[in-house]
């Protein structure tokens, strides 16, 4: 149980977690699927980078591509 009082630190990733454990249930997601995401959620550092990853992205600083081929030629033109 201290374990548990360790990781949920409060009230909305609590709300997070059983909102996200409902919806993977009505999706099907497998038990494997569940617990990684559910890992990544409580790991503030990583749930800090995706952060970040999704703000740069938006912002533009992140290129995105259709496939490999695009990628490689912008890759050869810078």
């Amino acid at each position: 149980m201290a374990r548990t009082e360790q990781i949920v630190t409060d009230r909305k990733t609590m709300r997070e977690l059983v909102e996200f454990m409902e919806e993977a249930v009505r999706e099907g997601l497998t038990k494997e699927e569940i617990a990684s995401q559910v890992d990544l959620m409580l790991d503030g550092a990583a749930r800090g980078r995706l952060e970040r990853s999704l703000k740069e992205a938006r912002s533009g600083k992140v290129r995105r591509f259709k496939n490999a081929d695009e990628m490689i030629a912008a890759l050869h033109k810078d």
